[in-house]
């Protein structure tokens, strides 16, 4: 598996009740997001962690 992108970002989920983005988690803030390819079986995986907490 191999990093393939990687950005800061405000991660969003999207609220279908109230039909609007929140932030995601307990607080909101930056995070770094990655983007793995498992290059064997051609998946992919996001993962975000909180700039304050894992810097």
């Amino acid at each position: 598996e191999q990093s393939i992108a990687s950005a800061r970002a405000s991660v969003m989920v999207y609220d279908d009740v109230n039909k609007k983005w929140v932030p995601s988690g307990s607080s909101s803030g930056l995070s770094k997001v990655h983007i793995y390819q498992h290059t064997v079986q051609q998946t992919f995986r996001v993962v975000g962690r909180k700039l304050q907490d894992h810097e």
